[in-house]
């Protein structure tokens, strides 16, 4: 079998929440996307349905895939999943006669169609196009914001959904969401927000505080009785601990059997997790933030297995928490050195997040160039410690399935 990477994008709706993923998959190499090539598509469809697993990827969300008119032609289309995934065709192929014909048919049966990345807005003006799909892309790169606005205009005329793409900063994603754009693709949520005065609300403080107590092995009787003055938060902890995230054989009925069951470094850990999702709720619904900080955790730690596969707990503790604070600033609004003060985290995590020194410093550089499915750079890991695109596949994939289950623990947060 050729190798290849997958991927996955998140696309996101007004709300700041997860609609979809775009499902990629790339060859080992740089400039090869299999999605593109005739025979690597039938390569892909098997490995999605039979090795990978639809639900892996895309969890509780649709997912999009592109595809060829050969895609079609000979009814590849027909092995996947109608109602768990959009097909967004290219915008150069849907200029072919017999394509139109196909597309009504299998419109009829229930599938949803896309156009991906468009660029040249009289492709939509093309006859019987604005019937047959449901989505249009629009590469927000290519287009000026006149033609965008058009573009958006002619779709929401005929009742046809947005998603630009190529969505990199705030103020591109705040500029289409004024144009009426519905859907966003793009990493624009990575992008820092720093707020100089943008208070620590109470809550957050005390949830800092237990996490600092924890860390700093307070005793457990002092940890109990600190819990009990924080109510609230020990019944959100005891509810989100509880979900079926967590698969514990027994429900967990107060801090103290907490502490017995997972230790202390779990029980920090989230309780670090539960301070990310409730700040993210408080932040307009910042969802995918910390669905993307539960897929860096599990890759830091993943990637630490795979380089060292004897690496001790404490090695394991410490690149999980590495990976959840690289982004804690995006979380805060403010200067990420001042949220770590809070924190109190050792010299050695200080340099691995702003210096990318030593051993976690390394596992954070590869963590970032596997979320950005940057191939050239991935074949140079693999390469360096003998490892092989399955190896990255594998762990990929169980990062993925990990935030699957956790987008499904939220609503147990918000219930």
């Amino acid at each position: 079998m050729d190798a290849f990477y997958i991927a996955r994008q998140p696309i996101i709706d007004r709300a700041n929440r997860v609609f979809a993923y775009e499902i990629l998959f790339r060859g080992n190499k740089p400039e090869e996307d299999i999605d593109k090539g005739t025979v690597m598509t039938a390569t892909a469809v098997n490995n999605l349905m039979n090795v990978i697993g639809v639900d892996n990827v895309i969890g509780l969300h649709q997912g999009i895939i592109k595809i060829t008119p050969l895609f079609l032609k000979r009814k590849l289309i027909e092995a996947l999943p109608k109602e768990r995934l959009i097909f967004a065709l290219f915008e150069e192929d849907i200029h072919d006669p017999e394509l139109i014909d196909i597309l009504a048919h299998y419109k009829e049966e229930g599938y949803v169609f896309a156009i991906n990345d468009l660029q040249n807005p009289e492709t939509i003006n093309l006859p019987h196009i604005l019937d047959l799909i449901t989505y249009i892309k629009i590469d927000h790169e290519a287009l000026d914001e006149n033609t965008i606005k058009k573009i958006i205009y002619t779709a929401k005329a005929h009742g046809i959904k947005t998603i630009c793409s190529k969505i990199e900063t705030r103020k591109a994603h705040q500029n289409m969401l004024d144009l009426g754009c519905d859907y966003f693709q793009g990493y624009f949520f990575k992008e820092p927000e720093i707020l100089e005065e943008y208070p620590i609300h109470a809550e957050t403080g005390a949830i800092l505080l237990l996490w600092n107590l924890i860390r700093n092995d307070a005793s457990t009787d002092e940890l109990v009785e600190a819990f009990e003055r924080e109510h609230t938060i020990t019944l959100q902890l005891l509810r989100f601990i509880n979900s079926p995230f967590f698969s514990l054989r027994q429900t967990v009925t107060s801090i103290r059997h907490l502490i017995t069951l997972l230790g202390r470094n779990q029980l920090s850990q989230w309780l670090l997790v539960m301070l990310f999702a409730k700040e993210t709720q408080r932040d307009n619904g910042n969802h995918p933030l910390v669905l993307m900080v539960i897929n860096r955790t599990e890759l830091m730690v993943g990637l630490l297995k795979l380089i060292e596969p004897n690496a001790e707990k404490s090695k394991q503790e410490t690149a999980y928490l590495v990976g959840m604070l690289s982004l804690i600033h995006l979380i805060f609004h403010r200067p990420p050195r001042e949220i770590l003060h809070h924190l109190h985290v050792s010299d050695e995590i200080e340099n691995a997040l702003f210096e990318a020194d030593g051993l976690y410093g390394q596992l954070l550089n590869m963590v970032r160039v596997i979320e950005n499915n940057d191939v050239k750079k991935l074949n140079q890991i693999v390469m360096k410690y003998n490892l092989s695109p399955d190896a990255i596949n594998t762990l990929s994939l169980e990062a993925m399935k990990k935030v699957n289950a956790f987008d499904e623990a939220l609503k147990t947060m918000n219930a």
